[in-house]
């Protein structure tokens, strides 16, 4: 019979910065069924009740307030709580202070999960999504990506394409950050895959950094195609950021330079936590 509960090595990271190891519990079996049968109505029911004062702040700040701050700080802090701050889930960053006070950039993140979402918001950048048209009409979550001014897209739609693009410059030129998923789709093993050209011609067009950020640990706690989460520990590092003036604004090589030190970094994030691809 599988065992209800297992005990996990946690970050060989965490336990240096804490000087003893650490351990995780590891839900299966009928505590993991009970688990969701938790976690899915407390989503639902929360979501419902987040939005009324999402829609407030965005009625009450409007006038004062374009670039929605308060009401995207709000939205950080409700959507990161799903998975920072739930029973048995945790995410850790390391670096942040890479991302910080870079003035409008481009952050890009390899993509394992629907969940990578709630892991970044935990970082608290002030960022606006370029994302799927299709989320944006996801209940409550999905309205509020409105509110906030998020950027949507149509996959493989050439109109939407350009008109994504020439949004996301504008947004750029009025001093929002945007925050990228470059694979365009999540890695079905877990590496980085190809790398789309948007962002990184949207920076090198618009002369503002990439800010690389690798996600690991995701791609167990909500598998693609599976509705049944798994509480597990997220590991999140931010690269410092890449200038488009290094390459001389060529979006290809920035483009494979961002490539080449996420891979780096997702590699040496691995071996300090002692994971492979196939431990997801």
């Amino acid at each position: 019979m599988e065992p209800y509960f297992r005990l996990r090595s946690a970050s060989m990271s965490q336990a240096l910065h804490q000087g003893a190891p650490t351990r995780h519990v590891e839900l299966s079996g009928a505590a993991l069924a009970l688990y969701n049968l938790w976690y899915w109505p407390y989503l639902m029911l929360t979501c419902a009740l987040a939005f009324v004062p999402a829609l407030a702040l965005w009625a009450l700040t409007a006038p004062f307030d374009p670039k929605r701050q308060l009401l995207g700080k709000y939205t950080r802090v409700w959507g990161a709580h799903y998975l920072a701050s739930v029973p048995f889930a945790s995410v850790t960053i390391f670096n942040r202070r890479h991302g910080e006070n870079v003035g409008p950039c481009v952050y890009v993140s390899n993509h394992l999960s629907l969940s990578d979402v709630l892991a970044l918001f935990k970082l608290d950048y002030a960022f606006l999504w370029v994302s799927k048209v299709e989320n944006f009409y996801a209940p409550f979550l999905g309205w509020n990506m409105w509110l906030n001014n998020y950027v949507p897209l149509k996959r493989g739609y050439l109109p939407s394409i350009m008109r994504m693009y020439r949004t996301c410059l504008r947004r750029l030129g009025q001093g929002h950050s945007l925050f990228v998923f470059p694979e365009g789709t999540r890695s079905p093993d877990g590496e980085i895959q190809h790398f789309h050209a948007g962002a990184f011609r949207m920076a090198a067009r618009a002369g503002l950094p990439i800010v690389p950020i690798v996600i690991e640990g995701t791609r167990e706690i909500l598998p693609k195609g599976k509705l049944r989460v798994k509480p597990l520990p997220v590991w999140v590092e931010v690269l410092p950021p890449i200038n488009a003036a290094e390459v001389g604004n060529d979006w290809k090589q920035l483009r494979d330079l961002t490539k080449l030190r996420m891979q780096a970094a997702q590699r040496a994030l691995r071996d300090r936590l002692g994971r492979l691809p196939s431990d997801e």
